[in-house]
């Protein structure tokens, strides 16, 4: 019997990614009544499991038999956790600091089956090497509107491509769901996407 699957998440990645691995039937949830707070751990890794998982729950409650995928990702840099910018200076300020430099994006899952209770609740990380971007290209992309919703203000598969020297690690993990490691994970609760 096929279980009803929901995503935890407004997230257009996350749903594109669940769609791109062969995953078409499952419902989104917008809304997980989890107020995110980014100080509850000090571990990067920790912090975005609990994330995850805090509003995994949160959704998971108000079903009684499904599978909830949620996920959360922000940036690490010099030791600051930075999730989704305040505003357009806030953005500008983020992306000057990360300009011809290394950032660590880390993203954290959570799948929850409501009906035997089981969770599986992890994480993976990626590195984007930014080139040396000019305050013109910066003030430019902030004015698009595009990193005002998006944790460390990029989108690597979005316009923030272009500002990309590298990547290393889990490449999905910067785009905002480490999609091979909750592939396993649905496979280990019975979801089997290359079949289902």
């Amino acid at each position: 019997m096929k279980r009803k699957i929901i995503l935890a998440s407004k997230s257009y990645w996350r749903k594109a990614l669940l769609e791109q691995i062969g995953l078409k039937d499952f419902e989104i949830m917008e809304k997980s009544d989890y107020e995110e707070d980014m100080a509850a751990l000090d571990n990067p890794r920790e912090l975005a499991k609990f994330l995850a998982l805090k509003k995994g729950e949160a959704v998971a409650e108000k079903f009684d038999d499904a599978i909830v995928l949620s996920g959360d990702t922000f940036a690490v840099f010099e030791g600051k956790f930075i999730g989704k910018p305040n505003d357009s200076e806030d953005a500008k300020k983020t992306l000057r600091m990360f300009s011809g430099k290394e950032v660590v994006a880390v993203s954290g899952f959570a799948v929850i089956d409501t009906k035997s209770g089981k969770i599986i609740n992890d994480f993976n990380e990626g590195v984007v090497k930014f080139k040396d971007l000019s305050d013109e290209e910066i003030d430019d992309y902030v004015a698009t509107g595009e990193p005002l919703n998006l944790a460390g203000s990029f989108g690597i598969m979005k316009r923030a491509s272009i500002f990309v020297e590298s990547s290393s690690g889990d490449f999905y993990s910067i785009v905002g769901f480490p999609i091979g490691k909750i592939y396993l994970a649905l496979k280990e609760m019975g979801v089997n996407v290359l079949r289902d």
